[in-house]
């Protein structure tokens, strides 16, 4: 993804912090070894890697931090990622007005077939 993403072939203008955490898939469940790091008779080698991503796109953001979670309930290790994220506000009012869930309602529509049945 790192080398298409230099290249422009995929997720153009998105970018991703540096990773400086071990590869984050595939583990053995609960345990911190990767599938294939002892491959048993028939099972193939595999290599670890990094599939787990935070890619963002606009302007002024700035990544604060970017990792791994030890969480070992799955195959994967979970990724975060802190952002300052800069945002303009047009219209105080507005805003204010958007982000009241307090006014929200719920509009009960019925409707009809042709012989007028619910």
């Amino acid at each position: 993804l790192s080398k298409e993403l230099r290249m422009g072939h995929v997720f153009d203008g998105w970018k991703q912090g540096l990773i400086n955490f071990p590869p984050t898939y595939k583990y053995e469940i609960n345990c911190d070894r990767y599938v294939g790091e002892r491959p048993k008779q028939g099972e193939k080698r595999r290599s670890p890697a990094w599939c787990d991503r935070i890619l963002c796109l606009g302007k002024g953001i700035k990544q604060l931090q970017y990792g791994r979670a030890e969480i070992k309930l799955s195959d994967h290790r979970p990724v975060s990622s802190a952002l300052l994220v800069e945002v303009e506000v047009f219209d105080h009012r507005k805003l204010k007005r958007a982000l009241n869930f307090t006014r929200a309602a719920v509009h009960l529509e019925i409707f009809l077939d042709e012989d007028g049945e619910i």
